[in-house]
């Protein structure tokens, strides 16, 4: 049987489903499929983790070197 996917949430729900069982959100009648609204977020938490990971490190070898000024 074929699903649809829900607009709020992202899960496959039945194809005539009023409301989503996942999130209890009122459905738009059956039409078109739309695009998830949050298929952006995965690269976004991506690039978030990489900045701060990347300013972490940048920030520990600051330190290190600057351990050597002092000396």
């Amino acid at each position: 049987m074929a699903s649809r996917t829900c607009e709020y949430c992202c899960e496959k729900i039945h194809p005539r489903a009023v409301v989503c069982r996942h999130c209890g959100r009122d459905l738009s009648p059956v039409g078109p499929a739309a695009p998830c609204r949050f298929s952006f977020w995965l690269p976004l938490v991506g690039l978030t983790t990489a900045t701060v990971v990347g300013g972490a490190l940048l920030a520990a070898e600051f330190i290190k070197e600057r351990r050597n000024w002092l000396d």
